[in-house]
């Protein structure tokens, strides 16, 4: 299967106007990294970074985020939201919908989210989702790196992976899939995703999410801080509210929650 291609991506994507520039990269340390890089040089909202191999690529709380040349879709996009602080936790929900729509093209309704923004299919790992927000002089930066597990089989995952982990191929039988074709259908999910944020439309984005995870609302949770309360869906601010004895207490994207065994 050949590589990624800028032009036909952006061909594809030639009606999304989300989409502003797109670059694609043989091998990078982090797409993260490198779409902070061109905010700092200037680079448009919307400005994608693509690359086929990843030496550092990361997922939340540091973790490494294992990408295999030509395997995986590792991409992140710039994106300078002008809303109150407040409400800027909605862009890392509203790009987990988008991630999880963009799997569920390739692979039925498995693939499934858990908080804040893992993509779940049949219990194992498919796709993640890393936002870094970064304010400068010109306003906010925010970095969205998406990682989607494609065409991996079983030993193309670490060791420390196999078991845990899963890929659209994996969920096809063995079908290999086009990377670009879920690199489409992922940026216009995201587009659509965004321009509902925009057009005020928060509660849709956050029902999606809510139909995508199954144990965001009524689930038993242990919190990272201590204690335990039931998931009661999102607040207006993108963090998950659950209920415990105490009250509401708000958890944000950058904390997680484990499951209480019921």
């Amino acid at each position: 299967m050949p590589g990624l291609d800028a032009n036909r991506l952006a061909a594809a994507l030639k009606h999304e106007s989300f989409v502003r520039r797109i670059v694609v990269l043989h091998t990078t340390g982090s797409t993260n990294d490198d779409a902070r890089r061109l905010a700092v040089e200037g680079a448009p909202e919307g400005t994608v970074v693509l690359a086929e191999h990843q030496t550092e690529g990361r997922g939340r709380l540091g973790r490494r985020w294992d990408s295999p040349e030509r395997k995986g879709l590792y991409l992140s996009v710039l994106l300078r939201p002008t809303e109150p602080p407040g409400s800027i936790g909605r862009y890392p929900i509203a790009a987990a919908v988008a991630v999880c729509t963009a799997c569920r093209a390739f692979a039925g309704a498995d693939p499934v989210l858990k908080w804040p923004n893992d993509v779940l299919a049949r219990g194992a790992k498919l796709a993640g989702v890393l936002s870094e927000l970064r304010h400068g002089a010109a306003g906010a930066d925010l970095v969205l790196g998406i990682g989607v597990n494609v065409n991996q089989t079983g030993e193309d995952f670490d060791a420390s992976l196999r078991g845990t982990a899963t890929s659209l191929r994996g969920l096809l039988g063995g079908a290999t899939v086009n990377p670009e074709a879920v690199a489409t259908e992922l940026l216009r999910a995201l587009g659509a995703a965004v321009a509902l944020l925009r057009a005020g439309a928060w509660t849709e984005v956050a029902e999606q999410f809510l139909r995508y995870a199954p144990h965001a609302t009524g689930r038993r949770v242990r919190l990272a801080a201590g204690g335990e309360g039931s998931t009661d869906g999102l607040d207006a601010s993108g963090a998950l509210r659950v209920a415990t004895a105490n009250g509401i207490v708000l958890v944000h994207a950058s904390e997680s929650v484990a499951l209480v065994e019921e």
